[in-house]
């Protein structure tokens, strides 16, 4: 059985979703952050990197969510949420990735400016220019939808499922999927799922889905 390591308020709930839409069998082991998870002698062991998620696939250790989620897609959803085709497949690369290095990091920042950092500190200026930043890459997905209703060819795969794990952190960065209807039905639709409510706590979920 597959032990994930992680926890409800971390990127292992891109993995642990994962897991549940193929309905594979797994073992949580609840880490914290800090010096008593993620950071002990113990977890450092597993990753040195000392952050989550970590999956123990029968010996294969792996960390960073996004190859976590691409393997498990490729190795136990070859038939749901992975693809067959070549050019698919770099398709459904090129957003997982993008999800990470654009999508997130711009919500991220954001986020911090305008939620998560001490008042003292925000600086309008980073909220504003990074909610340009997170406005972009939202025309960008409303566009890559609205064809089929999936980022790649007519079905969900697990490049929707990377995305739509993101986009449920975008209510931190204070931006409004209103202006956007085809990624906001997308984006409920997917988070509607049974699989996607087993893994995900209700207050991470519920604000987005309303």
């Amino acid at each position: 059985m597959i032990k994930l390591y992680g926890n409800p308020y971390s990127r292992a709930n891109r993995v642990r979703w994962a897991l549940e839409e193929m309905n594979v069998p797994y073992q949580e082991e609840l880490t914290k952050l800090g010096s008593e998870g993620t950071g002990s002698e113990q977890f450092r062991a597993i990753n040195p990197n000392a952050c989550i998620p970590v999956i123990d696939d029968a010996g294969l250790v792996l960390f960073e969510s996004v190859p976590i989620c691409l393997y498990l897609a490729k190795k136990y959803g070859a038939d749901t949420l992975y693809v067959d085709d070549v050019h698919d497949e770099a398709i459904l690369l090129q957003w997982s990735v993008w999800a990470m290095t654009e999508l997130e990091s711009h919500i991220e920042v954001a986020s911090l400016h305008l939620t998560w950092f001490d008042e003292s500190i925000r600086d309008p200026k980073v909220a504003d220019k990074e909610q340009g930043e997170v406005m972009r890459c939202l025309r960008m997905l409303e566009k890559a939808i609205e064809k089929t209703g999936f980022l790649v060819g007519s079905h969900f795969t697990i490049a929707d499922l990377i995305v739509s794990e993101v986009l449920t952190n975008v209510v931190h960065a204070k931006v409004d999927l209103k202006p956007f209807p085809k990624l906001n039905s997308y984006l409920q639709n997917n988070l509607s799922k049974p699989s996607a409510k087993a893994a995900f706590a209700p207050d991470v979920i519920e604000p987005v889905l309303g």
